[in-house]
């Protein structure tokens, strides 16, 4: 192995253990309860970093398990730190004024509508500053839509918040009227499309040259009055005759 690479697996493992043990909540990833982040989460933080859109999946595997098993461990891609346990959010914090959140812009007319609540992924993650918000949206939206929280006001209707770190805010809870953003239009619903009328063709006796035939004349003409049952052995007798 070249030194380059041995360098740059070193300072992979520092970096894996900062991120995930010392400060996750600077990259905006919130652990769960055993400290394990999914790593599809971890690689979106890691690619917003100068100089380590290099990473994938199979280099953070080959970190834990085999450069630093003692520091890291992996199971069913998510990675957590051993050597260090991250900081829990603290819970019942009086949050500030206003957070912020960059949500994917095709979600904001639902959240307008109906608020924000804890996912399957955890709980809403909110940023103190507009720039990390819309930092962290970019991960999920490549044009965010900037989501101001009115913090104070969500707590007063019994929200409650939590701090991980100075620039991360959590919550399991927004009403709808505390949040603001760029306007939502109230677009009509589509309107149902109506089948193609089928094309009606004009009566038989409007066309030119053409005549109606009933039932009776298809099922039985003979019988009609004008009309003679032909029978090929009665004419062939009624010819000899006539000779």
């Amino acid at each position: 192995m070249g030194r380059q690479q041995a360098q740059r697996e070193t300072a992979l493992v520092k970096m894996l253990v900062y991120v995930l043990g010392v400060a996750p909540g600077e990259f905006g990833l919130v652990p769960e309860g055993e400290g394990w982040v999914g790593v599809k989460e971890l690689l979106k933080a890691l690619h917003q970093e100068d100089g380590w859109g290099w990473v994938r999946e199979g280099a953070v595997r080959d970190a834990a398990q085999r450069l630093a098993p003692e520091e890291l461990e992996w199971e069913d891609r998510r990675v957590r730190c051993l050597s260090r346990r991250p900081p829990r959010p603290s819970w019942g914090e009086d949050p500030p004024p206003h957070l912020y959140l960059g949500l994917r812009r095709r979600a904001w007319p639902v959240v307008r509508r109906r608020g924000l609540s804890a996912g399957e992924g955890g709980p809403v993650v909110l940023a103190a500053d507009e720039a990390t918000a819309l930092r962290w949206g970019r991960r999920r939206d490549p044009e965010p839509v900037l989501v101001t929280v009115q913090a104070r006001r969500a707590a007063e209707q019994g929200a409650v918040f939590g701090r991980l770190e100075p620039e991360l805010w959590l919550a399991e809870w927004i009403p709808a009227d505390c949040l603001m953003g760029p306007p939502v239009e109230d677009r009509p619903a589509p309107a149902r499309s109506q089948p193609a009328a089928k094309p009606s063709l004009p009566p038989p006796e409007a066309l030119p040259g053409s005549f109606v035939v009933t039932p009776e004349q298809v099922d039985k003409p003979y019988r009609q009055k004008g009309l003679r049952k032909r029978i090929a052995w009665k004419e062939e007798r009624r010819r000899r005759r006539r000779r």
